[in-house]
């Protein structure tokens, strides 16, 4: 049954609401503050990888789990409600992260596992809902739409950040009352990132329908939930096609969630830009994936959910690859372009110094044409592919195949970091797993309805 339309709006606040933590929080501020200034280089590396294998665990083996509860419980929003509170707080607690990794290190860590595995809980609740507030047929266009307002208000989170802290940061020791010289201005991040969410969380739980709440104690709705969860995968073969998709998501997922964490990270330790050079990058980014999430909700319609992915997934491998060919002073692997630097900043008006940093920022643009349309095109792709009655329980394993192999790339990335001290080369496990996905996609059946 479809929603009102403000109920189908309010929705889309979810996305508005808690984009800032991943583009703010995981990929262009705190990210790069966490590896250049609290834990200095590829010791942070590792460290910022940690977490996000630890709260990518968390998700994996949890949210199957209470996915299928919920489908029999129902009331989603009240869990919902429960991981936010949670998400918020671990959000505050960056704040506790002074300059040289003092004691608060682990308090640090804490959070950040904290608001990265409470905001995929509560993405497994509010994803489970599109399929009882919009149609299958149209469930393409209003996922776009989710993406495309979080990239919107990535955007202007971004700006605003730049604008107000960081740019006049630089001039002054205290900034509105913060000690600069302790990056109290850049530490705010979480605390601000908190505060956006729990404001912006609010249409959704007071204008978007809930799923019916029914009459079964929670042990009970335990017991029958673990049960369901249990036949489901003895049942797997009832559901092939279903399997097949998320074993093939578990791959290019975690390579996306993986180039979105580093990503700000590569920028400034290989490519050497500064910070207000990776917030120009990322404007850039939100910039162009707002409209192409929304863009590809309606190519997901049109074409098919399954050609959206492969052409997105095409598309970001070449990026990938484009972009492990270039550092501080080389391009495409082998160019020396340290001698152009001074014409480079001359025509970009100061703003980057570097032929390198300009060739990244083409890279990100591809990055950004393509990222969108995967993650619209995923979430459309399982709302028509999974059976109504066991729609939470499946968007749980939908989250699960985003997290389970989680922890493998940064894994991978720290092990590969450790022997070789270079995130250029940790790298290339996030354009391998992006490869995979491409090849699994060829074995999944597009708009199949489970019988």
């Amino acid at each position: 049954m479809r929603a009102s339309r403000l109920g189908r709006y309010s929705w889309t606040m979810f996305d508005w609401a808690n984009q800032p933590f991943y583009t703010l929080i995981m990929t262009f501020v705190f990210s790069v503050y966490f590896t250049d200034v609290f834990i200095v280089g590829e010791d942070g590396a590792q460290k910022l990888t940690l977490t996000q294998t630890i709260s990518g665990l968390t998700i994996a083996l949890l949210s199957p789990v209470l996915g299928s509860i919920t489908d029999i419980k129902g009331n989603r929003k009240l869990l919902m409600g429960i991981t936010s509170v949670l998400f918020v707080l671990g959000m505050a607690l960056l704040w506790y992260s002074p300059p040289g990794a003092p004691d608060g290190i682990w308090l640090v860590m804490f959070g950040l596992i904290l608001a990265s595995a409470m905001v995929g809980f509560s993405e497994v609740f509010n994803n489970s809902v599109l399929s009882t507030i919009e149609t299958p047929e149209n469930s393409g266009w209003l996922s776009g739409m989710g993406y495309g307002v979080g990239y919107i208000a990535g955007l202007i989170a971004l700006i605003l950040f730049l604008i107000v802290f960081v740019w006049p940061g630089g001039e002054t020791e205290n900034l509105y009352g913060l000690n600069t010289s302790e990056y109290e201005h850049i530490r705010i991040v979480g605390p601000l990132c908190a505060i956006w969410y729990a404001v912006f969380i609010i249409p959704l739980f007071l204008f978007t329908p809930d799923s019916k709440k029914n009459d079964v104690s929670v042990i009970n709705s335990i017991k029958i939930g673990l049960s369901n969860f249990i036949n489901t995968f003895k049942e797997a073969r009832k559901y092939k096609n279903i399997f097949t998709f998320l074993i093939t998501r578990m791959f290019y997922q975690d390579a996306l969630n993986a180039l979105f964490v580093v990503g700000g990270v590569y920028a400034s330790l290989v490519v050497g830009m500064s910070l207000t050079q990776v917030l120009i990058l990322g404007i850039i980014l939100n910039v162009l994936s707002g409209p192409s999430s929304i863009y590809g909700g309606y190519l997901n319609d049109l074409i098919g959910s399954k050609n959206v992915i492969n052409l997105s997934l095409w598309g970001l491998l070449v990026s990938g690859v484009l972009g492990l060919s270039i550092d501080k002073d080389t391009i495409f692997y082998f160019f020396s372009v340290n001698e152009y630097s001074a014409s480079v900043e001359e025509l970009t008006f100061g703003i980057f110094n570097s032929v390198s940093q300009v060739t990244y920022i083409f890279v990100v643009i591809g990055i950004s044409i393509f990222y969108g349309p995967a993650q619209t095109a995923s979430r459309a792709l399982m709302v028509k592919l999974s059976p109504q009655e066991k729609m939470t329980e499946f968007f749980g394993l939908y989250a699960f195949a985003g997290k389970s192999t989680a922890w493998l790339v940064p894994g991978l990335m720290s092990l590969i970091l450790a022997f070789t001290g270079s995130l250029q080369y940790a790298m290339i496990s996030i354009v391998a797993f992006n490869l995979i996905g491409i090849i699994g996609m060829y074995f999944v059946y597009d708009e199949s309805t489970v019988k």
